[in-house]
C-alpha cells in the first residue's frame, strides 16, 4: 500500500485560528481574484475606507459611478458585518436576474452568499450569520414575507444588516409591495364595481364625463379619488375585498388592510388602484428594527425619495459615502439626430438602418430602449421585442454569451440590465423614460414641470444610459431620440438634476452632434468611437476631467422628504 506523504494543506489552515478581518479592503485582500482583476478601483477603495470609518452608523448611502462595482462594495460590506456580528445579512437586488448576478459575484471572488428560495427554510448559513443571503425587494416587502409580517404565524427575523443594492431604482418595486391593483382584465366585477362606487363623487366635481371614458377604456388618463370621497366608502371598499382577498391579493392585503385611510386611490381604464402615501416599511420589523441598513446608490443628487420610500434618518442621509474620482465612469458618445443639421426623411427609418448596420456590418450589440410596450411595436420590423421578464433574461443570456448581437427593444428597462463590453456597443434611448405605474403617470402628470418629476426623470435618464458601458475602460455610442425627450435634455435647469459626468457627456453629445450636416458625417462619428480613434478618445477624457465635480447634495429636498414622512407618522398615531 501506497503511503501519502503529501502536505496536508487543508489541515493545516484549519489549525491557523485567529479572529476573521472585519476591514473590508483586508478582507479583498484575502479573497481569491478572477483574472484581469489584481485590485480594488480607487473609488471602490476610497468609499470602503469611508464606511469603514462610520460603520456604527445606521442609513448610510453608499455611492459610486454607474458601472464602478457597487455590487463588489455591498458584498465586502456584508462580509465585514457577517465578521463582526455573526447575525444574518440580507442583500437586497430589485430583480431575480441581479439576485442572480449577485450570487455570481459572490462566487467569483469567494464571498459566503445564499439564494433566497420560496417555500422552503432559510439556509442555515445565512441564520447563523456564515452567509449573506441575496433575494430581491419583494421577497422582504411582502404581507407573507417570511421575514415576518402583520397576522403571520413566523416571529420576526432579527438581523444584524441590510444591504440595499440599486436602491435609487427599487423606489417602484418597493411601492408595488404596498399597492392592490383590482384589475379589470383578471376581474371586471370587481373593477366595474368599485370605480361605479364613485361615480356620483366625480359627477359633483365635474368630472364625470371624463370618468366614464377612463372606465369605458377610450380615455388613457388617470384619475384621483377624491379624498373626503375615500374617507367616506374605504371601510365599504375593504368589505368588498376582504372577502375574497387571501386568495386574490395575498401578498399586500396584510400590508394594507389597517392603512387605507393613509392611500390615494386612482383609477385608469385598466385598474382600481389603493396605493399609500408612502411605502409603510415600518410594518416589516426586520426592515424596521435593523441597525445597519447600507443604501448602496449611484452617484445622483437628490436622495429624498430614500427618506420618503425608506423612512430613512435624513441626517445619515445627507452624509453620503462617495468618491471624486473618475474611476468607473464609462466612455460614452452621446449623439441627438435631432439637433443635427440634417433633414431626415423619416427618423426612425435611419435609426433601424444604423441598427442594422451596427449588428450586422460592425458586429457589435445592439438595445433599444422605449417607455412603453406601445412603444416597443414600431421597431419590431428590425428587433427582437423582449414583452415579458423571462424574454428579457434570455435576451440579455444571449447577448452576453455572443450568441446573437439583436437589436433588442426593451420597453420601460432603465434599471437591472447589464450589457459590458461588445454586449452592447449602441444603445438607442427613444422617448422620454415616463414611469408606466399608475401612480408615476397619476404623479407625473400632478406635478409636471416640477422638480420631483425632473428627477425621477433624470434618474432614469441616467440608469437608461448606463446599461450598455459599464466601468472604467468601456464603451458605448448612445443615441436619444424622440421630441419629448431632446425637449427634457434640451432645458439647461433639467441639466442639475443630472451627475456632473453624466451632464459633461451630453454637453459634449450635444456639441458634436451639432457638427454633423449629413448621413456620411454620422457614420465617420460613430466610428470614431467604434474604431477607437485617438482624437476622440482624449477629446472625450480631457473634457470629462475638466467638467467633472463633486456632486450637490440637496439638502433641502432632504429636509422636506423628513417633513413628508414625519407628518405621516403623526398622522398613523392620530394626530
Amino acid at each position: 500500500m501506497r503511503e501519502e506523504y503529501m502536505v496536508d494543506f487543508k489541515k493545516l489552515r484549519a489549525a491557523k485560528v485567529k479572529p476573521a478581518d472585519i476591514s473590508p479592503i483586508k478582507i479583498f485582500r484575502r479573497l481569491p481574484k478572477p483574472p484581469g482583476i489584481p485590485d480594488l478601483y480607487t473609488s471602490q477603495a476610497k468609499v470602503l475606507e469611508d464606511w469603514d470609518k462610520r460603520r456604527d452608523e445606521s442609513d448610510l448611502v453608499v455611492k459610486l459611478h454607474t458601472g464602478g462595482g457597487k455590487t463588489l462594495v455591498g458584498l465586502l460590506i456584508a462580509q465585514s458585518i457577517l465578521n463582526e456580528c455573526h447575525e444574518p445579512v440580507v442583500y437586497l437586488s430589485p430583480t431575480v436576474q441581479l439576485v442572480d448576478q449577485t450570487l455570481s459575484k459572490a462566487s467569483e471572488y469567494g464571498i459566503p452568499a445564499v439564494a433566497y428560495k420560496k417555500r422552503s427554510d432559510f439556509d442555515d448559513d445565512f441564520i447563523s450569520g456564515k452567509s449573506v443571503l441575496v433575494c430581491t425587494y419583494q421577497a422582504l416587502f411582502s404581507g407573507t414575507s417570511r421575514f415576518g409580517a402583520p397576522g403571520s404565524k413566523r416571529h420576526p427575523l432579527n438581523l444584524g444588516a441590510i444591504i440595499l443594492d440599486d436602491a435609487h431604482v427599487s423606489f417602484s418595486t418597493v411601492r408595488n409591495s404596498f399597492t392592490l391593483k383590482v384589475e379589470r382584465d383578471k376581474d371586471v366585477d370587481g373593477f366595474e364595481t368599485l370605480t361605479n362606487l364613485f361615480r356620483n363623487d366625480f359627477d359633483k366635481i365635474g368630472r364625470v364625463g371624463t370618468f366614464d371614458d377612463i372606465v369605458s377604456g377610450m380615455d388613457y388618463n388617470i384619475l384621483e379619488v377624491p379624498y373626503w370621497s375615500w374617507k367616506s366608502k374605504s371601510n365599504q371598499v375593504r368589505e368588498y375585498l376582504r372577502k375574497d382577498a387571501d386568495d386574490r391579493y395575498p401578498y399586500v392585503w396584510p400590508l394594507l388592510r389597517d392603512a387605507f385611510d393613509y392611500c390615494h386611490v386612482l383609477i385608469s381604464k385598466n385598474s382600481f388602484v389603493i396605493t399609500p402615501v408612502f411605502p409603510l416599511v415600518d410594518l416589516i420589523p426586520s426592515f424596521a428594527n435593523c441597525p445597519r441598513r447600507i443604501f448602496m446608490s449611484a452617484t445622483i443628487g437628490d436622495d429624498s425619495e430614500i427618506v420618503r420610500t425608506f423612512c430613512a434618518s435624513s441626517d445619515s442621509i445627507s452624509k453620503p459615502i462617495s468618491s471624486d474620482t473618475l474611476a468607473g465612469i464609462s466612455e460614452r458618445m452621446i449623439l441627438a439626430p435631432e439637433l443635427m443639421d440634417i433633414k431626415f426623411e423619416n427618423l426612425q427609418d435611419t435609426l433601424k438602418k444604423i441598427a442594422k448596420w451596427a449588428t450586422e456590418k460592425k458586429d457589435i450589440g445592439t438595445v433599444i430602449l422605449v417607455p412603453s410596450g406601445y412603444a416597443a411595436t414600431s421597431w419590431e420590423d428590425i428587433a427582437s421585442f423582449a414583452n415579458s421578464t423571462e424574454k428579457v433574461a434570455s435576451s440579455i443570456i444571449k447577448l452576453l454569451e455572443g450568441k446573437t448581437r439583436g437589436p433588442f427593444v426593451f420597453a420601460n428597462r432603465y434599471d437591472g440590465i447589464d450589457l459590458p463590453g461588445s454586449t452592447c456597443r449602441l444603445l438607442i434611448m427613444a422617448g422620454l423614460p415616463r414611469g408606466t405605474s399608475e401612480y408615476d403617470q397619476h404623479r407625473s402628470n400632478a406635478f409636471l414641470g416640477g422638480n420631483a418629476i425632473n428627477s425621477a426623470l433624470a434618474q432614469r435618464i441616467e440608469q437608461g444610459m448606463g446599461r450598455a458601458a459599464r466601468g472604467a475602460g468601456d464603451y458605448c455610442i448612445v443615441i436619444v431620440t424622440g421630441k419629448d425627450l431632446i425637449a427634457w435634455v434640451g432645458r439647461s435647469s433639467n441639466m442639475n438634476f443630472l451627475t456632473s459626468s453624466t451632464r459633461a457627456q451630453l454637453q459634449m453629445g450635444t456639441e458634436v452632434s451639432r457638427n454633423v450636416t449629413n448621413t456620411k458625417g454620422l457614420a465617420e462619428t460613430m466610428g470614431s468611437c467604434l474604431n477607437r480613434d485617438k482624437e476622440w478618445i482624449e477629446y472625450h477624457a480631457e473634457t470629462l476631467a475638466e467638467s467633472v465635480e463633486l456632486d450637490h447634495i440637496d439638502v433641502a429636498a432632504l429636509n422636506l422628504a423628513n417633513i413628508e414622512q414625519k407628518s405621516l407618522r403623526l398622522w398613523r398615531d392620530g394626530y
